[in-house]
């Protein structure tokens, strides 16, 4: 997800990589930019399911099988309790 950042930091590109100068990330924010929408979101959505592939892989490490699982990686890959 993209942070919210001060108006006047990266004017005009909506989002910003804190660690990336401003004419980098106009490069990149352009180049995102001219993709599809449906060839972004289908990189969101590979995003996701490696991060997803991730966390089952340390949660497995840590935890048996069944609820006590799922309740780990519920807790690790989205910050809830359940």
């Amino acid at each position: 997800m993209v942070s919210r950042i001060e108006p006047d930091r990266y004017a005009d590109t909506g989002f910003a990589v804190k660690d990336t100068p401003p004419e980098i990330n106009a490069r990149l924010f352009a180049a995102m930019m001219q993709k599809t929408p449906e060839e972004r979101l289908l990189m969101g959505l590979d995003m996701m399911a490696t991060g997803r592939e991730l966390c089952w892989s340390g949660v497995e490490k840590e935890c048996g099988a069944g609820e006590e699982r799922r309740r780990a990686f519920l807790l690790r890959f989205h910050g809830m309790r359940g």
